[in-house]
């Protein structure tokens, strides 16, 4: 992650709960020891955004946080782990621990259910896949925790990849000109991937040399078969909006990804909370 560009945002997080408000550090200032604690099962993530925003919230004659134990990102962990515990200015766990919490929460869930789906296809020659479904202004966080959790990363939105989907196909009058179009200002190493639905629609897209990737979008799991017999070869192949089917029977028609929108969507909160020590 960009550290160039991950501290506005971590301040954007902060300022979020804070806004305007003064925050006096006192004379002399104190320091606590404190720790942040499982209150559940699952896959941590966000452990390295903890320093990092409490030493924003102090000036610099404060002290910054001395972090004393913190688990590995990706460590499994039980209810009752201590996840991290650290040293901080008394005034700045008061003001930041709420924004620290939520985002380790959120990353953290995001992680297990990322996880859970990478052990169920570990037996399968199969990469698993984010989307672009995202919370708006979280994406490049939520993503970080995907690759956390196991899997992989998406595009990160329109600017770095074409999927030809089928609102383009409609608005431009078929896959060929669809292509056509987004060509135009494709960069040279940049592939070019069309959504189908239907066999015609596979014949269409094989039709037009540009095209190297194929999303085969809510899908049988025979169209996935017949688009994996035709053209495994010479095509890339992402079975998408598969979510209700069988994800190992999915894997197993030889489907190169598998992207799904529930490893952020339908990730459920796992439960933290910060305890003084000290």
């Amino acid at each position: 992650m960009n550290e160039l560009w991950l501290e506005p945002e971590l301040k954007r997080f902060l300022l979020e709960d804070i806004g305007y408000l003064e925050i006096d550090f006192g004379v002399p200032a104190r320091y606590i020891t404190a720790e942040i604690v499982a209150g559940g099962e699952g896959v941590f993530c966000g452990g390295r955004f903890i320093a990092k925003l409490f030493n924003l919230l102090v000036p610099p004659e404060i002290r910054p946080l001395q972090m004393i134990h913190c688990e590995p990102e990706g460590a499994e962990f039980k209810k009752g782990t201590i996840l991290a515990s650290f040293r901080v200015n008394a005034e700045a766990l008061r003001h930041g621990t709420r924004t620290v919490l939520n985002l380790l929460t959120h990353l953290t869930a995001i992680a297990t259910r990322t996880r859970e789906v990478v052990k169920e296809l570990q037996n399968f020659s199969v990469t698993l896949l984010d989307t672009r479904k995202t919370t708006p202004g979280l994406r490049i966080f939520e993503k970080y925790a995907v690759r956390v959790g196991g899997a992989s990363n998406h595009r990160m939105g329109r600017f770095d990849g074409i999927l030809i989907k089928k609102e383009d196909i409609k608005i431009d009058g078929g896959i060929r000109n669809a292509v056509e179009k987004a060509c135009r200002k494709k960069a040279y190493l940049v592939a070019v991937s069309v959504e189908i639905e239907t066999l015609e629609e596979l014949g269409e897209a094989l039709g037009d040399k540009r095209v190297t990737h194929l999303l085969v979008d809510n899908p049988s799991i025979e169209l996935l078969q017949r688009t994996v017999e035709r053209c495994a070869s010479t095509h890339i192949i992402e079975a998408s909006g598969v979510g209700k089917l069988d994800l190992r029977e999915v894997a197993a028609t030889g489907v190169h990804y598998i992207s799904l929108s529930s490893l952020i969507l339908g990730a459920k909160t796992i439960k933290m909370k910060m305890r003084i020590v000290s």
